[in-house]
């Protein structure tokens, strides 16, 4: 069993699957801990949301600073702005179950 960590995806799903398909991932033997910023910059931040909740209990996540931001734009806590990476997520069809699935995961 391999546990590996990951920081800062950023919305760069593609760098995360060459990453996951370069460790020889099993999500039957091995483990990912994501330790934040899962989301903005990249332009694919809903895939890489999708990706790892996907890996169901193989992946442990950690909220990052950028998670936040996306959390409280969701929620109207912040406005969303123009150039704001993220606020493309807003606007998947599955952006509600993204956004309740990102609120489960914890802070620390």
């Amino acid at each position: 069993m391999a546990t590996y960590a990951i920081g800062d995806v950023q919305g760069c799903a593609d760098s995360l699957a060459a990453l996951v398909q370069r460790l020889s991932f099993r999500p039957q033997r091995d483990r990912l801990w994501f330790v934040g910023d899962l989301v903005n910059r990249g332009p694919k931040s809903a895939e890489v949301l999708r990706m790892i909740r996907a890996a169901g209990p193989s992946a442990q996540v950690v909220l990052g600073n950028h998670d936040f931001h996306l959390l409280a734009m969701a929620s109207g806590a912040r406005p969303v702005q123009a150039s704001d990476t993220v606020s493309a997520l807003l606007d998947e069809p599955d952006a509600q179950e993204l956004i309740d699935w990102l609120r489960q995961q914890p802070l620390c």
